[in-house]
């Protein structure tokens, strides 16, 4: 049960990171915001799930490196987008 916790606790967490990344662009594209919010909400918790699910198929169990492996990653990639956008 603490690994759920700790996984849907993360999981609020990279919406949140993704959804904010994401509201300057979809108003350029003209897309409403609660749409591109929802979009990458969705495309940030099946890119951790994904993750998730291959470590998970390799062995039958998630281990907190694991856990912390699939997160970061993803994390990694939404701070990279950030700084290039910045420039």
């Amino acid at each position: 049960m603490e690994t759920t916790k700790i996984v849907l606790k993360r999981t609020v967490a990279l919406i949140i990171l993704r959804v904010s990344g994401t509201f300057a662009a979809g108003s350029i594209a003209g897309v409403e915001l609660w749409q591109s919010a929802l979009v990458a909400a969705f495309i940030g918790v099946m890119d951790v799930a994904e993750s998730l699910s291959r470590s998970y198929v390799v062995d039958g169990e998630l281990s907190v490196d694991e856990i912390n492996m699939a997160f970061a990653s993803s994390a990694e990639a939404e701070l990279s987008k950030a700084k290039s956008s910045k420039n």
